[in-house]
């Protein structure tokens, strides 16, 4: 038998197999029977089913809070870090006041200590030339903020259990307290909450704070003089814990 012939064979067995094996499994066809059809699954009814009750231990997604924020006034304890120059270093230790008017919007007063003490940078400095410079201790700082909630809700925590959150846009008007006296201070800031409960949560917030300061002399023979004015523009990082109460 030549080569073709047996190609030729070869290829009629396949399409031969090809053919009883659809005949033994035909293709599948859709429901035509009201009972078949009431068998289908409807993906989106089951999907309003779970939202609707809540399960949280059977799917992960957001579902209404069980408390808010709003009507309700804040009382915070913060600590934190200044930014505020390369030769000083700045930690500072307040707390604040608030009131939620509603889950999204809250106005606070904020009041904090800092506490100063000289950088790596001056010490250096001040051990190789046996000298000091020129600096603006900020000693205090108070203000009043306006917060805004942009993202308010709830996530599943390693997919176990839920935790409540805020992360918030801040706004305040302020007086930092200076060695050579108070200047007028504009904030902006973001932050974030997580409540702990319905009466705690923890804070994180960052803020960019600017105002004009007089730089007075620290050289002995001339100290307290004034030597110049600048813009100050620090960084400020808190955390803090905060209290709820109607």
């Amino acid at each position: 038998m030549s080569l073709v012939m047996k190609t030729f064979m070869l290829c009629l067995i396949f399409i031969s197999l090809q053919a009883v094996a659809k005949t033994k499994n035909p293709a599948p066809t859709m429901p035509t029977t009201a009972q078949e059809k009431a068998e289908e699954i409807d993906l989106g009814k089951l999907t309003e089913k779970y939202w609707a009750e809540g399960k949280e231990t059977e799917l992960g997604v957001v579902q209404n809070r069980k408390y808010t924020s709003a009507k309700k006034i804040e009382v915070g304890l913060v600590a934190g870090t200044i930014s505020s120059d390369p030769f000083l270093s700045v930690h500072q230790l307040g707390g604040s006041v608030g009131y939620h008017f509603s889950s999204y919007t809250s106005v606070h007063f904020t009041l904090w200590k800092n506490m100063i003490g000289p950088s790596d940078a001056l010490k250096k400095f001040e051990n190789e030339t046996g000298s000091t410079v020129n600096t603006n201790q900020p000693i205090s700082y108070y203000s009043a903020e306006v917060r805004q909630n942009f993202i308010y809700g709830k996530a599943s925590l390693f997919g176990s259990s839920i935790i409540y959150v805020d992360l918030f846009v801040l706004a305040g008007l302020g007086i930092t307290h200076t060695e050579s006296g108070d200047n007028f201070t504009p904030s902006i800031g973001i932050g974030q909450k997580v409540y702990l409960n319905e009466k705690m949560a923890l804070n994180l917030d960052y803020r960019v704070m600017t105002y004009g300061e007089t730089i007075l002399s620290k050289n002995p023979a001339t100290k307290g003089n004034k030597v110049g004015e600048r813009t100050n523009t620090s960084d400020a990082v808190s955390i803090g814990l905060s209290f709820f109460f109607l």
